[in-house]
């Protein structure tokens, strides 16, 4: 590999690795850019060879007290390498400086007192360290559906206190229903057995169809052709904002001046304006200069 190809890796949830993209914009502006992380997450952005899944048995002695031979020679062939963690391991960081000559770690959030958008900040990072000149956009590699897909209601999270109660799923598919072709459940491995049959006694009656646990590659696409999307904060909604859906998060338990979802038609309501406010699509906007 070349001298200016960069190895990102990755450690965060789905949200956290969404809103890393500004981030990854500038390190593909540099040079060849692979990832190591989630493989399905990371091929929304980059093709199959250069995204590297964080789970192979071939990547474990990056954790360990020696790096294996084959995996050092194989890290040896980037120019530098950038960690993306809430606190990056030292012993990882480590193991990347033995094979690599330049290693940087850049924390996902803001410290604790300072209220910024963790996109920001961590472009900011990127920039104090003389890597973040002028991007493009990531182009998300996702399938478009052959229609529109409809409405989605998304209201789980991997942090129970962000989820939406069953009632206020229910009250928010209400008024939805009359206004899309369809209305759509979005359930995922965050959301248990006892939160999944609570939501679908509260639907009752309602007309609507479940995707549950799809494939990122499905989900993406089918967020894709949303006619809306209605979530909690959570790595989906997160991903429908990046894909340029027209979004809605509803934020009861985080901070939006932190963790509001970067997109072209990406609005935060709270949860009591959820009740009463307008839910027709954001209109487009300018996206975010991060």
């Amino acid at each position: 590999m070349a001298e200016d190809s960069t190895l990102a890796l990755h450690l965060g949830a789905l949200g956290d690795f969404v809103l890393s993209w500004p981030a990854l914009e500038r390190l593909a502006a540099l040079g060849p850019l692979h990832l190591w992380g989630r493989g399905e997450w990371g091929r929304l952005v980059l093709p199959p060879g250069q995204v590297h899944e964080r789970e192979a048995a071939r990547f474990v002695s990056l954790f360990a007290s020696e790096l294996d031979p084959s995996l050092q020679t194989w890290l040896g062939g980037f120019g530098r390498a950038v960690v993306f963690a809430a606190a990056p391991d030292e012993v990882l960081l480590r193991n990347l400086a033995a094979a690599i000559p330049q290693v940087h770690a850049v924390t996902t959030r803001p410290p604790q007192g300072r209220f910024q958008l963790v996109g920001r900040w961590q472009v900011e990072q990127l920039e104090c360290l003389g890597l973040a000149g002028a991007s493009r956009p990531l182009i998300p590699l996702v399938q478009p559906p052959s229609e529109s897909t409809g409405a989605f209601l998304a209201p789980g999270s991997g942090g129970k206190a962000k989820r939406l109660t069953p009632d206020m799923t229910a009250y928010l598919a209400r008024r939805l229903e009359p206004e899309h072709r369809s209305l759509t459940l979005v359930l995922g491995p965050a959301e248990d057995a006892a939160y999944r049959e609570a939501q679908a006694q509260a639907l009752q009656g309602l007309p609507h169809r479940i995707l549950a646990d799809a494939p990122m590659a499905e989900l993406a696409s089918n967020l894709l052709g949303s006619s809306l999307y209605v979530g909690a904060d959570s790595g989906v909604s997160h991903l429908a904002a990046a894909l340029g859906a027209p979004c809605l998060a509803v934020f009861q338990a985080s901070d939006p001046r932190l963790w509001s979802p970067l997109g072209p038609r990406a609005r935060v309501l709270g949860v009591t304006e959820a009740r009463f406010a307008d839910l027709s699509p954001p209109a487009p906007g300018a996206v975010l200069n991060l």
